[in-house]
């Protein structure tokens, strides 16, 4: 069901494709029933769309999670950045298996987000959510950013990981810088 409500464009289209040629078919050949299972088909997309509407999936979470840290940092709300990661969270610089650094490592750079790297501008370029298991998503992100003590604007790729909590709530476990300007990130620029 988490493949149907991650896709429900695509679905939908396959669904509302095969009615349309199965009316077609029906119609030219004469054949009632073939005819027939085109609205079983519309019925179907309209359920695959009502069920992507009504269920939400950790990549939906993930999304939100998302979305709510990079506004944080674009306004410079350190508190409520801070408060979007987990008590374990950790970052890695260029792949999810390099070394990673601790929750103190990330919010020692979010404080930066209040000076020095300042976000004067910021634009996502491609967002893509999926989920990776029962209270898991993982989020891939593009951006391009203007800080403070940017020359310019920089393009940069992160991928994050986003897991409930037995709490309920849903929280950053760990963030992948992947690229900075197409090179790979070094916790010095932190």
């Amino acid at each position: 069901m988490v493949f149907v409500s991650e896709h429900p464009v695509s679905i939908t289209l396959v669904l509302l494709s095969v009615g349309i040629v199965l009316w077609i078919v029906g119609a030219r050949r004469g054949s009632l029933i073939t005819a027939s299972l085109a609205p079983v088909c519309a019925l179907a997309a309209i359920g695959v769309a009502i069920a992507s509407w009504l269920i939400e999936t950790p990549a939906d979470q993930g999304l939100r999670t998302v979305h709510a840290l990079v506004d944080a940092a674009e306004t410079g709300s350190i508190r409520a950045a801070k408060a979007l990661l987990s008590a374990d969270a950790t970052i890695h610089m260029g792949s999810r298996d390099a070394p990673g650094d601790d929750r103190a490592h990330i919010e020692r750079a979010f404080d930066s987000f209040a000076g020095r790297h300042r976000i004067e501008e910021n634009s996502i370029w491609t967002i893509d959510a999926r989920t990776l298991g029962d209270g898991l998503a993982s989020v891939d992100i593009t951006c391009r950013t203007r800080t403070a003590s940017s020359l310019g604007t920089v393009p940069t790729q992160w991928t994050f990981e986003v897991a409930r909590q037995s709490d309920g709530s849903w929280r950053i476990v760990r963030i992948i810088w992947r690229a900075v300007a197409s090179e790979r990130p070094s916790l010095k620029l932190l």
